[in-house]
């Protein structure tokens, strides 16, 4: 009985550590094709970023555009992009560390192609919620080895519990089973 008390403990109380906030929508959509590179970039996660530690940056072949402390309208952060007149086409990727709203740093990217050149002076981009959420998961995941396997630390602390708990019945038998000796 004890047994399982520890363990429905150990997995309620770890379960949170492993709920990070992951963007649900961005501006550019992520995968999306758009003709202008926009004017700001937006990104919305699922729980209201913490104020700390909170950083955009875009980049178009490992090479830097923009990055900065973003500005915050709730769940959404957002940077300017300086005017870019020879922007090139091809594929960027908006890049992002934040401040979890469980307060854990959590980072990832969301990726976008340019197909035609030059900034625009409005937003461009469908920032329509993406209703392919794989993708915006195996974006983010792909920039941060360690994404994924956040079920480690509460199955480690389920089996120290559960290694305590066997030592513990263990060393109570013996101790028993010396007195009646």
């Amino acid at each position: 009985m004890t047994g399982a008390t520890a363990l429905t403990a150990a997995t309620i109380f770890a379960a949170p550590a492993v709920a990070h906030d992951g963007v649900v929508e961005s501006n550019p959509a992520a995968s999306s094709t758009v003709e202008q590179l926009p004017g700001k970039i937006s990104l919305t996660f699922s729980g209201v970023p913490q104020d700390g530690f909170n950083n955009i940056a875009l980049t178009k072949d490992g090479n830097l555009i923009t990055r900065g402390k973003p500005t915050q309208d709730g769940k959404t952060l957002s940077i300017d992009v300086p005017e870019q007149k020879d922007a090139e086409p091809g594929e960027y990727t908006i890049g992002y560390q934040i401040t979890s709203s469980d307060g854990h740093a959590t980072r990832g990217s969301v990726k976008f192609t340019l197909a035609g050149g030059n900034k625009g002076s409005s937003e461009a981009g469908d920032n329509s919620p993406s209703n392919d959420r794989e993708t915006n998961e195996s974006s983010s995941q792909g920039d941060d080895p360690m994404r994924g396997l956040g079920w480690l630390l509460p199955l480690a602390g389920i089996v120290v519990i559960g290694g305590a708990l066997v030592m513990a019945i263990a060393r109570w038998r013996n101790l028993n089973d010396d007195k009646r000796s």
